[in-house]
């Protein structure tokens, strides 16, 4: 195509369009949207990054979350991806981007109100993947230009697995085990606290990643039983009652996975599950 109509104005950045075929898709391009409006041409030499939704679950989880990032976030991760293909001479996935821009959004939120979350498995993903963690800690660079706010090295692993994840090989983990492994702590929650969750909400998408690497991990045996306490005890002490629901979750997968959880996972199940119902109450999906 020669240009696209947009369709939806999302920011100076972001705009939505159709394909050849009037399906939905997104475009990403620096300032494509600047002084436009509904109706107006993109040129396609404007349009760095394309995105097409397989489904209309995925179309509402990529409109949701284009909608919901600063645009700032996308600069930033779009640039860091250029990095990991520059020096590696690789295509990175597309979704990258996305997912990449909605964890750096969230770990600069996060730093800001003084809390970060720590990586427990760093030093395997430093050991594996050197070359990877020195391109991501250079992307730390880029986002502490861009905001001012200097982020831990963990963060710099969680750029990591998202490069890998992007290059489906996400720690070489038996797929049908991960979905084992998310269906029964998803269930067990639900089951526990009786509610149901939401399924479109981007808490929900983002504890089923997390659940991802946490299994991917127990099946390759790369889990360590060890871990800081700290995060689960004052997280507990202000959230008592999701203890009950968190133990449930260990207890399963002590059970049916055969791995003892640590205190510090302990403390990322609760603090999603807590995201979840919080996304609940207030009837959003961010």
């Amino acid at each position: 195509m020669n240009n696209y109509q947009i369709t939806k104005l999302i920011n100076n950045n972001v705009v939505f369009s159709q394909d050849e075929e009037q399906n939905e898709i997104i475009l990403f391009g620096k300032a494509i949207g600047f002084g436009k409006k509904s109706g107006d041409l993109v040129e396609a030499a404007q349009v760095l990054k394309i995105f097409a939704a397989a489904d209309p679950k995925e179309k509402n989880y990529l409109s949701n979350l284009v909608e919901d990032i600063n645009p700032i976030y996308i600069d930033i991760a779009s640039e860091i991806i250029s990095l990991f293909e520059s020096r590696l001479e690789v295509k990175v996935n597309d979704m990258m981007m996305i997912s990449l821009s909605d964890h750096i959004s969230n770990a600069v939120a996060n730093k800001k109100d003084g809390f970060e979350l720590p990586l427990d498995i760093i030093q395997e993903v430093k050991n594996i993947y050197p070359k990877e963690f020195m391109i991501a800690k250079a992307g730390l660079g880029i986002v502490e230009r861009e905001t001012g706010v200097s982020l831990s090295e963990d963060e710099a692993g969680y750029i990591v697995l998202h490069y890998i994840s992007s290059q489906g090989n996400t720690f070489r983990s038996d797929t049908k085990y991960r979905l084992l492994f998310q269906e029964r702590i998803i269930s067990d929650i639900e089951e526990y606290l009786n509610v149901k969750l939401d399924r479109s909400s981007l808490y929900y998408t983002r504890f089923l990643t997390h659940l991802s690497f946490l299994a991917a991990r127990i099946h390759d045996g790369n889990f360590s039983s060890e871990g800081n306490s700290s995060l689960y005890k004052i997280f507990i002490k202000e959230h008592p009652e999701l203890e009950g629901c968190v133990e449930k979750n260990v207890q399963t997968i002590a059970d049916e996975f055969h791995v003892v959880i640590n205190e510090e996972e302990k403390g990322y199940l609760a603090v999603h599950i807590n995201n979840m119902l919080k996304s609940i109450q207030r009837g959003d999906k961010q």
